[in-house]
C-alpha cells in the first residue's frame, strides 16, 4: 500500500513541477507578446513617418515652427489656397483694431480736455469734440472705442494662434491612417413603438465608426 501511495505522490509532485515550469513560461511569453505588440506598432508608426518624411511629406513639428510666421505654415504644407483666408483675417482684424484705437485716442484727448475745463474755470478747452459733446458723453464714447479696440486685438491674437494650430493639424493629417477598415456610417433611426424594459419610442441618427 505504501509503495502505491509513494508512487501517486511522486506523480503528483512531477505534475505540479511540470505545471510550475510550463504554465509560468507560457504566461511570461504571453505577457511579453502583449508588451512587445504596442512597441512594434509604435515602431512601425515611427517608420512610416520617417518614410513619409523622406518622400517629402510635411513634418508637424516644422509646420508648427513655420506657423509662428503668419501664412508660412500653410506654405510649408503646400496649402496655398489658405493664404488669402489667413491674411484676410489679419487684415480685417487689424483694420478694426487700429481704427478703434485712433478713435479711442481722439475721444480720450477730448474727454481729458473737457474734464479739465469742468474742474478748472480758468482753463479753456478748444477741442472741437469737447465743444460738441458733454463730459459724460465723451467718457461713454471713449469706453466704447476702448472696448472695441481691446476686443479687436484679442480676436487678432486668437486668429494668430488658430493659423498655427491649422498648420500643425494639417501636417498631422498627412500621417492619419486611412484604409478600408476605417469607415463612418450615418443612418436615420426610427423606433415608432415602445419596447418594454428596453427602449422607448424615438427618432434620431445613428453614427457608426469602424476602425
Amino acid at each position: 500500500m505504501k509503495p502505491l501511495v509513494r508512487q501517486i505522490a511522486r506523480c503528483l509532485l512531477a505534475f505540479l513541477f511540470s505545471a510550475l515550469i510550463i504554465v509560468p513560461s507560457g504566461i511570461v511569453a504571453q505577457v511579453k507578446q502583449e508588451v512587445e505588440k504596442p512597441k512594434k506598432e509604435k515602431q512601425n508608426k515611427e517608420n512610416r513617418k520617417k518614410q513619409k518624411a523622406k518622400a517629402g511629406w510635411p513634418s508637424p513639428r516644422k509646420a508648427t515652427f513655420w506657423g509662428f510666421l503668419p501664412g508660412a505654415g500653410q506654405i510649408y504644407n503646400k496649402k496655398y489656397w489658405k493664404l488669402p483666408i489667413v491674411y484676410a483675417g489679419f487684415g480685417v482684424m487689424g483694420y478694426f483694431a487700429f481704427s478703434n484705437r485712433t478713435e479711442y485716442l481722439k475721444y480720450k484727448d477730448a474727454f481729458i480736455c473737457s474734464s479739465k475745463g469742468d474742474n478748472d474755470p480758468d482753463f479753456t478747452c478748444d477741442n472741437p469734440l469737447a465743444e460738441k459733446y458733454s463730459t459724460n458723453d465723451l467718457e461713454t464714447i471713449t469706453d466704447y472705442y476702448r472696448r472695441n479696440m481691446e476686443l479687436s486685438f484679442i480676436i487678432m491674437g486668437a486668429w494668430y494662434i488658430l493659423q498655427i494650430l491649422d498648420a500643425t493639424v494639417d501636417a498631422n493629417l498627412y500621417y492619419w491612417n486611412v484604409d478600408d477598415n476605417l469607415t463612418l456610417k450615418v443612418e436615420p433611426v426610427i423606433q415608432p413603438f415602445n419596447i418594454p424594459n428596453e427602449l422607448p419610442a424615438h427618432n434620431g441618427i445613428r453614427i457608426t465608426l469602424k476602425f
